[in-house]
């Protein structure tokens, strides 16, 4: 997955600034084949309508410049087309986070907003049907406790690829989490340093749906 590996370097580079819908949607001049400039078209004002229920209802989120669309992963054979968010995970790094070994943060991270995320691209009828669409992928990036390079703080990040069958089964819990890991493509990043597959473990987290931002009232239109 060499190009995802640049591109995520180029997102760590450019900082963590949440994008607009404008340009957090993948612009259809950025897909290169037939198959995502159809599905870009097609699911366009879809896109827009997951970007507003994460920007509303998950404000802890930032979504990436063009990190919301259908991504080809680098390096797979073939126009396999996942629809995919990438978003920057606004936290406060707690000592007892900044305690567990990078795999451990990782698995936390998923838990707590893989999960909800992968639910959030699932929820569509009409895009999960499209013959077009192979899967759904997540990629998290957040600040790496503890850690400075010479060009300011780290950060680390987290990909997670599956097919939408594996996907849709894992959410209606007819899969185990182990099985799902296990058919999933997984990635992880420690800066712009490529890192082994991850022994990624999930567990039940309703952060998602029960925590409230003080002072913070999600539009009722939003969905939430």
């Amino acid at each position: 997955m060499k190009r995802l590996a640049l591109l995520i370097v180029l997102a760590l580079v450019s900082g963590a600034a949440a994008a607009p819908p404008e340009e957090a949607i993948a612009p259809l001049d950025r897909y290169t084949t037939e198959k995502g400039k159809t599905l870009g078209t097609m699911f366009e004002a879809k896109l827009r309508q997951i970007y507003d229920r994460v920007y509303h209802c998950r404000p802890w989120l930032d979504v990436h410049k063009s990190g919301l669309g259908f991504t080809r992963p680098a390096g797979a054979p073939g126009d396999d087309r996942y629809l995919n968010i990438w978003v920057w995970v606004d936290q406060k790094i707690t000592p007892e986070f900044a305690a567990l070994p990078q795999t451990r943060r990782a698995s936390a991270m998923f838990s707590r907003h893989g999960v909800d995320l992968l639910r959030q691209l699932a929820a569509d009828a009409e895009i999960f049907s499209s013959p077009a669409l192979t899967g759904y992928s997540v990629i998290l990036t957040w600040l790496k406790p503890n850690a400075r390079s010479e060009e300011g703080q780290k950060a680390e990040t987290l990909g997670v690829f599956a097919d939408k069958a594996t996907v849709r089964a894992f959410l209606a819990k007819r899969i185990g989490t182990q099985e799902f890991v296990r058919r999933a493509t997984i990635v992880a990043f420690d800066g712009q340093d490529r890192l082994g597959r991850p022994s990624l473990e999930i567990w039940e987290d309703n952060f998602a749906t029960t925590y409230k931002l003080k002072d913070y009232e999600p539009e009722a239109t939003g969905g939430c």
